[in-house]
């Protein structure tokens, strides 16, 4: 299926223009630019549960693009490379014809392909700025990723603490004010201390490109929020695809390589590692082969560090009888919201229990 003959920005207009829905251009980039990487041209369905994952922030928003989606088949040129006639028979007429509609939908009018689409993109949210703020609150943001915020993550990250005692000794320490006395019987001089720095190293390590380029937004909001406001000591960030084959990198384009055992070896065992990736849970399949070397590639990391835990930005019910599935009985696995980020940074501070209690159907 040719992702150019799809005549997504129609859907993508309706969406915002029509019903509200508060999409920007890096949304309809991130669709376009995963069809172009081949992710999601498989089937109709492929393509209806990307665009659900980027543009729909609710179960009645996919219900809503997935209406707009079965229209455009109805209506639209058949998609394949196949040929295909001008105009539809009269039996499908009047079978679509017959298909009630819980709300009438705008007709989707094919435009001519004399732009390329992200400039006509850009074009329709220019043009249409007014109208947009009219129906939505001003203080709307298009960058966010729900249902985890900027703020929420700052707010999650700060909770990763290691507090040490260094420096110069600026803090009364009451008790041993008092002690002191009530040995001397006078207070001459109180007792200070230095004060808490938090000393908590966190390792990021994010999967990219394939399945993961329509969260690749979600993975930079992670690193910035966490290198910016997340009051940590150091925030160090490495990539890979599907699982490190020997290697990590430093760069989101696979640049700069670095072996497994040198990064293992230069985080020191008081780091903790958090792990970002869809697991194989986007795609449904269920990969042995992956299964197995991310094991070992586990094994790896925990035998070096003490506590690990891993973000998969798929709904946990999605998991189920994939490779992510199998994955989360490694180590402990959380979906992609706040719920899920708190329960990640749990586990990184030594707490078990909320992983066994939230996911214990996978056990």
């Amino acid at each position: 299926m040719n992702p150019n003959q799809l005549p997504l920005l129609d859907i993508f207009n309706s969406l915002r223009q029509r019903h509200g829905l508060p999409l920007g251009v890096d949304e309809y980039l991130t669709v376009l630019r995963s069809l172009q990487s081949g992710f999601g041209i498989g089937t109709r369905q492929e393509i209806e549960q990307l665009c659900c994952l980027v543009w729909a922030k609710s179960e009645e928003e996919s219900r809503l693009i997935r209406r707009l989606f079965e229209q455009m088949w109805r209506y639209s040129p058949d998609t394949s490379d196949q040929p295909k006639p001008s105009s539809p028979s009269p039996e499908s007429e009047e079978s679509s014809a017959e298909i009630p509609e819980s709300e009438p939908l705008p007709e989707l009018e094919p435009q001519p392909n004399l732009t390329p689409e992200p400039v006509q993109a850009v074009q329709a949210v220019r043009s249409s700025r007014r109208d947009r703020e009219l129906r939505r609150p001003r203080y709307s943001l298009l960058t966010e990723y729900f249902p985890v915020t900027r703020r929420q993550m700052k707010q999650t990250w700060r909770y990763l603490r290691r507090p040490v005692r260094e420096g110069i000794p600026t803090e009364l320490d009451v008790e041993a004010t008092v002690a002191k006395m009530g040995r001397e019987g006078i207070l001459l001089e109180p007792v200070l201390i230095p004060p808490r720095k938090n000393r908590a190293d966190l390792v990021l390590m994010i999967d990219q490109d394939g399945s993961m380029v329509p969260f690749h937004q979600l993975s930079r909001q992670l690193v910035e929020t966490a290198q910016r406001g997340g009051r940590l000591r150091q925030t160090r960030v490495f990539y890979f695809h599907d699982y490190p084959d020997q290697y990590l990198y430093r760069h989101p384009a696979m640049l700069n390589a670095q072996s497994m055992s040198e990064v293992l070896e230069e985080i020191g065992e008081r780091a903790v590692v958090l792990i970002i990736s869809d697991a194989g849970a986007a795609r449904g399949n269920f990969d042995p082969e992956r299964i197995d070397s991310t094991k070992v590639w586990i094994e790896q990391v925990q035998q070096s560090v003490r506590y690990c835990a891993w973000l998969n930005p798929m709904p946990n019910q999605w998991w189920q009888n994939t490779t992510a599935g199998e994955i989360a009985r490694l180590l402990p696995m959380f979906e992609m919201s706040r719920q899920g980020m708190n329960a990640a940074i749990g586990v990184l501070r030594g707490r078990y229990i909320a992983w066994e209690r939230m996911y214990s159907w996978l056990l």
